[in-house]
């Protein structure tokens, strides 16, 4: 196992992303192993307390689990894993989708508008940060627009994971005309005020990020070389 390359000193979110970053490309830390906070501090050259608090947003994520009287320690970030967390989203997500379609004003989807067509500008450009940028500033609209908390804060728990998946296995970029495809759907729903159709065009769009995202792990698992071997993007469907 390869050791992580960090600084000295380094933030709590620096933390967490270096740990989240190793887990997923099994690194340093397979499948069982154990997380010691005096080994980490010593690592990362701060004290315990930015590790624990790593340690307890990584937990609430999903990729340790702590048990009494034996610490932190790794799960397997495999298939079930991956398939299990989108799963969760494509519920929560269309479930946004059809409670913004029955809240939608003029004013929210004059707001969704001009955030699809930064999102479509920016791919237009190839520009995959920016449409990183655009596309969750669209999602979130949306979701701020539904209005409930709870299902908020259950998507943007997850949301630096599942972009560290994106960005270990890599992003198809001819992905992208049919992400640009589902927002025009969704836009269009919204403006029927057709919840249904709403919240079916979000569960389809989700659906299909979490088949691409599994086949990426397939095709991952299938070589040895560490990266993905595709055409890589910093950029999640999501």
């Amino acid at each position: 196992m390869r050791k992580l390359d960090i600084e000295n000193k380094t933030s709590e979110t620096e933390i967490t992303d270096r740990l989240r970053d190793a887990i997923i490309n099994r690194q340093e830390f397979d499948a069982g192993a154990p997380l010691r906070i005096d080994a980490l501090a010593t690592r990362f050259g701060v004290s315990h307390m930015p590790i624990r608090a790593a340690l307890h947003r990584l937990e609430s994520e999903g990729l340790i689990v702590t048990q009494p009287n034996k610490g932190a320690r790794v799960v397997a970030v495999d298939e079930n894993f991956v398939a299990q967390l989108l799963d969760i989203r494509i519920v929560i997500e269309s479930y946004l989708a059809r409670r913004a379609a029955e809240r939608m004003t003029p004013q929210n989807l004059a707001q969704l508008e001009i955030l699809r067509a930064r999102h479509e500008e920016a791919v237009a450009r190839g520009d995959a940060s920016l449409a990183l940028l655009a596309n969750r500033d669209f999602h979130a609209a949306i979701h701020h627009i539904a209005d409930n908390r709870d299902a908020n804060l259950i998507l943007e728990r997850h949301w630096r994971l599942i972009r560290a998946l994106w960005r270990r296995y890599g992003y198809e970029s001819g992905r992208f005309a049919g992400v640009v495809a589902d927002h025009r759907l969704l836009l269009a729903a919204f403006t029927a005020g057709d919840s249904e159709s709403a919240a079916a065009v979000t569960a389809a769009h989700t659906a299909r990020a979490k088949l691409v995202l599994l086949n990426r792990m397939r095709v991952g698992a299938l070589s040895s070389d560490p990266q993905p071997s595709g055409e890589q993007h910093d950029y999640s469907p999501q």
